[in-house]
Parts: structure tokens; sequence; C-alpha cells
């Protein structure tokens, strides 16, 4: 099951998010403050009353924001002039509430006093703490969350480099087996494989285009003459399909288990086939098993590559493993339909 938390996480790390966020939070608590005068209230007054408090809120989220990109002069300078706008904003809010708004025909207060003076001030210092202090927290959930975000993603790097290179251990092991045994050591086709396991491994590559993998799938296949193998149905692949990726030894990994699992000689067939069925592509690896040949393998290869494509490519391939009447198959069907994009 594909793990949501680096998605919900990734939401919280877009740049305006949180900022819309603490904006929403500071329009319901002006409206939830006023909502005894409500139906006084025109859009014009609205304007008026949350104005201030959102330029506040605006000014610091910038002002942060700055600060944290900013060296040491430039961090000094942000923290002057974020001081001078919470002292001079006295008065300017003053101006703003009992000069400009009157004069352009919004009035919420009557005549200044030094009572009412005194009471405004009050208040406009509690509004720019509320401002800052939301401000800040905005930030502060921002760094988290791009902390958690990048955590969670260095994790599931290392989780797949992990399966990855135990794969490729696994297989390079089990290659090494089945070239022995066959005296394959010798062929060039052998040491071509070779050559792109290890190339796979030191550029720490997990995944490859479809016609990389299917073009070592052969040569891989081409080392052995005492099986019969059938490739088909490669012509109801698209370009697009060729492209698309998908876990690096992947096939190679189905293909060593059909020749540890099947019986040797030319008379039970080791099938890789593709197939569309309503615009969607699968692929099948069909071989039998002997039961003797089967004795001893533990199925760990195909363990590690159901966990690779959950982990790699989440939602993007569906893969079935079925044992029937001394048959087994594998069963890679892609989910996206590439057709529609031609």
């Amino acid at each position: 099951m594909e793990d949501r938390r680096p998605k919900i996480t990734q939401f919280f790390t877009r740049r305006y998010i949180l900022f819309f966020i603490g904006t929403g939070f500071w329009l319901l608590l002006l409206l939830k403050m006023n909502i005894h005068v409500w139906h006084r209230l025109t859009m014009r007054h609205l304007l008026a009353l949350t104005g201030p408090y959102l330029f506040s809120f605006t000014l610091y989220w910038l002002a942060i924001k700055v600060f944290q990109m900013s060296g040491l002069y430039g961090r000094l300078l942000v923290v002057l002039l974020a001081g001078g706008w919470y002292y001079l904003s006295m008065d300017f809010w003053v101006y703003y509430t009992y000069s400009w708004l009157p004069a352009h025909g919004v009035s919420f207060i009557g005549k200044l006093t030094d009572y009412h003076l005194m009471k405004f001030h009050n208040r406009i210092a509690i509004g720019n703490l509320l401002a800052l202090e939301t401000a800040l927290l905005v930030h502060i959930v921002y760094n988290y969350c791009s902390f958690r975000l990048r955590f969670q993603l260095l994790t599931m790097e290392l989780e797949v480099g992990r399966l990855a290179g135990r794969l490729s251990k696994h297989f390079v092991k089990e290659w090494i087996k089945i070239a022995q045994q066959n005296k394959l050591l010798h062929r060039n086709d052998t040491l071509e494989l070779f050559r792109y396991i290890i190339a796979v491994t030191a550029n720490r590559k997990v995944k490859v285009a479809i016609a990389e993998e299917w073009k070592q799938l052969k040569v891989m296949a081409s080392c052995f003459t005492d099986r019969l193998m059938l490739f088909k149905g490669e012509e109801v692949l698209l370009a697009t399909d060729w492209s698309r990726s998908i876990i690096a030894a992947s096939m190679l990994s189905w293909f060593e288990n059909a020749l540890n699992y099947s019986p040797p000689g030319t008379q039970d067939q080791i099938i890789m086939e593709w197939t569309r069925v309503n615009g969607q592509l699968h692929f099948q690896m069909i071989n039998y098993v002997c039961r003797k040949r089967s004795e001893g393998h533990t199925g760990e290869g195909n363990k590690l590559l159901r966990e690779l494509f959950a982990a790699v490519l989440p939602g993007a391939y569906r893969i079935e493993y079925r044992e029937q009447h001394s048959i087994f198959s594998v069963q890679l069907t892609l989910l996206h339909n590439y057709r529609k994009a031609i």
C-alpha cells in the first residue's frame, strides 16, 4: 500500500500554502470577534477592518522569509525595518482609522480622545504581536514540514537502495551459479550481462527503460540453447511503452527464477509475452515447475521485486504471481493507458 505521508508533508511545504492558511486563520478570527456587528458591515467595512491585520501579517511573513534567506547584514537590516514598522505602525494605524477611512466614508469609532487613543494603541500592539506570532508559527510549521519531507524522502531513498542492493546481490549470486552449472562463463553474452548489472549497481540505477531491460533479457536468454524460449507480442508495445521505467533487473530476476525452477530440455517452454487488453499493457512470463529443482528456493527475488515496485513506482504496475498445475507465471500489468498520450 502506498505511503501517503510524504505527499501530505509535501503539500504543506509548497511555498504559499501555509501563508494562505495563516491568512484564513486571521480572517476567521476577525470575523468571529466582530460577529455581533456583521449585519451592519458592508464589504468596504470588512476590507477596512481586516486590511490592517492582514497587511501586518503579510509584512512580518515576508520579513521572516527574507531574514532566513539573507546573510548577517541582511538580517540586521530586516530586524531594523521590522522593529521600525512595529514602532511607526502606531501612528500609521491611528491616521488610517481616524483620518483616512472617515475621509472615504468608512468609520468604526467616534471622536478621538486620550482614552480612545490609549486603548487603540494597546489594540495595535496586541494586533502586531498576534500577527508576528502567526507569521512565526507559519514559518516554524513550514520549516518542520520541510525537514520532515527531506527526512522521509531520504529514508525512502535509503530503503530503496537497500532493496535494490539486495536484489542485485541475489541476482548476481544466482546468475553465477546458473552460469557455472551450464558452463557459460566463457560466453561474451554472460560477460555483457555482468557488465550491465555492475553498471546498474555502480550508478545506483533503480529504474531503467523497458527497452533496455527487454534487450538484456534477450541477451540472457541467448545464453541457453537447451531450453525452448518464446518471445511474443513485441508489436503491441508503443514508443511510449518502450521508454517507460521499470525496476532494473526485474525481468532478468524473473527469468533467473524460471531457469532455476523449470526442467531442462526443449520439451517445456519458457514464454515471455506482451498483450494489450482494453488499451492496458500486460507482460507475463510462464514456465513449468520442476519440484526437485524448486527445493531450497525461497522466492526471495520475487519478494524483493514486489517491495521495490511498491516503493519506487507506486500505482504504476500490478504484479501477480500464480502457480497452478506445475505452471508458474508472473503477470505484470501497466496500470496507465499510454495510447491516449499519442
